[in-house]
């Protein structure tokens, strides 16, 4: 390990003499900055170091290079020799041991490539960027960062398109990608227009769609514009993408191209239809652009809500909300079970009125009534709902209870003790929870005991005798020694 660790720092040993016979660092600054990098490589050879040593190591050697640039910078120092880019290949060395390990990591490539961007080495930037695009040939800022840096350092527009088409090629349906394409050549052709002069690209247009052959794009006029808009079409033709070039249209000042784009597309067959009525479920003009684009839809629609009723809560709000659309969607409805017409009037799409309330009597799964039950308490007569637990739920003590735990604070006071003295007749129906609102005398506790014999009921018992009977609580007590051993040793706990 020693051996390894010496070659590696004595590769750079030259430099750092170079840079302290230019003065930029003093003897003892050489010493130190050997005995920290020292320090450093030991602690990467450890079998337990992770990503934060490397970070630690990249900011000790992005601060020597601040120093040395600031020191050149007060020492007015204008000849720049290989030696001081010293720190420079120090930092790329690092940059390059990180990324053999982390290839996968796109911010740490992102930060790779920043740091190639600021020292605005062209060759070293390709190089890495070309790398971090054999492992992650899908990642759409990777593409876009090489087409920048050629863009805005290198001043090579026709290079950047080449990035475009070889983006393209692999990505042709990611819609940010076509995107940034668009934005890319209009901004191309807004200079050329500015400048009197077309710009002229040498290679031409390059195929985009590898599967099946296209013509090649020849024109940078507005014609290669149009191709190109279809050519986005052809591979991902969807809402978002219409949307994002109309807003890049409108951005470079394309208005009938941007009016143009949002009129053409195609709506052949159901599946297109179906297709255009999902991804535009939250457009409040779906409707109306489908009657600009005369498209019959509405055997789609009926289609969508059969699979889809229970979702898509805004669109079938705005569906609801069209005349002649409530018509068959409510026809459509009858064949419904109740459960989703409740659904349908807890929304708002329906009204209680439009569905009929009395099918719910004739549900045999217990669980799925009081589901309906629940949400029908706050949507109708809440005595309805009432009588059909009664009828229903009565024998099915842990669902009544849920039921009248949603039931019994919507009743008024009055109400409420009505309701208390309808469920002591019940007896045994009668949830401990709603004896426990009452107030009921020593007979009535001891009562509880025979209709609910459990642990609960007698500790709820033993309780209320001590607060409301202290001078019972040896009947009690006695009582008690009489039980099953199990209930008993719970209640002495």
């Amino acid at each position: 390990m020693a051996d390894k660790i010496r070659y590696t720092l004595e590769k750079f040993i030259p430099d750092l003499l170079a840079l302290q016979k230019k003065q930029v660092f003093s003897k003892d600054e050489v010493k130190d900055i050997l005995h920290k990098r020292e320090e450093f490589e030991y602690m990467l050879q450890r079998r337990t170091h992770n990503l934060s040593n490397y970070m630690q190591l990249l900011d000790y050697e992005y601060g020597l290079e601040r120093l040395r640039r600031q020191r050149n910078k007060e020492r007015q120092v204008k000849k720049v020799t290989t030696r001081d880019y010293a720190i420079v290949k120090r930092i790329i060395y690092i940059w390059d041991r990180i990324m053999n390990k982390y290839r996968y990591n796109i911010d740490l490539w992102k930060q790779y490539l920043s740091f190639c961007y600021i020292i605005e080495s062209k060759k070293h930037f390709f190089k890495v960027i070309t790398k971090a695009l054999n492992f992650n040939p899908y990642n759409t800022d990777l593409w876009l960062a090489g087409a920048l840096f050629e863009l805005e350092k290198a001043h090579n527009p026709i290079k950047a398109r080449k990035i475009f088409y070889q983006a393209l090629r692999i990505n042709n349906k990611n819609i940010d990608l076509w995107g940034s394409y668009l934005d890319f050549e209009l901004n191309q052709l807004q200079i050329g227009q500015e400048q009197n002069d077309e710009i002229k690209n040498i290679d031409g247009f390059l195929p985009l769609n590898t599967v099946e052959p296209i013509t090649q794009i020849k024109s940078k006029k507005l014609d290669g514009i149009k191709q190109i808009i279809q050519l986005a079409i052809e591979n991902c033709d969807n809402s978002e993408l219409r949307k994002l070039f109309k807003k890049i249209l409108l951005r470079h000042n394309q208005n009938e191209l941007a009016e143009e784009i949002s009129q053409t597309q195609q709506l052949n067959n159901s599946e297109q239809i179906i297709k255009f009525l999902i991804e535009n479920q939250n457009d409040i003009e779906v409707f109306d652009k489908l009657k600009e684009l005369n498209v019959d839809y509405k055997n789609e629609l009926l289609q969508l809500f059969k699979d889809k009723a229970n979702t898509l809560d805004t669109f079938w709000s705005l569906a609801f909300q069209q005349p002649e659309l409530q018509s068959i969607l409510l026809t459509e409805i009858k064949n419904k079970p109740i459960k989703l017409k409740i659904q349908l009037v807890q929304k708002g799409y329906l009204s209680i009125e439009q569905i009929n309330v009395q099918e719910i009597s004739k549900l045999k799964n217990k669980k799925d009534l009081l589901e309906i039950l629940l949400l029908l308490v706050h949507l109708y007569k809440k005595e309805f709902s009432f009588d059909i637990a009664k009828q229903n739920l009565l024998g099915q003590t842990e669902l009544f209870e849920t039921f009248l735990d949603e039931y019994y604070p919507l009743l008024n006071n009055e109400q409420q003790q009505q309701l208390l003295n309808w469920l002591e007749k019940q007896k045994q129906f009668c949830p401990l929870k709603y004896h426990k609102l009452r107030k009921l005398d020593f007979v009535q506790l001891i009562k509880l005991t025979e209709y609910h014999p459990n642990v609960d009921t007698w500790k709820f018992v033993l309780e209320q005798t001590k607060q409301q009977f202290p001078q019972k609580i040896t009947q009690v007590m006695t009582s008690i020694q009489f039980l099953d051993p199990q209930i008993r040793n719970q209640l002495l706990k």
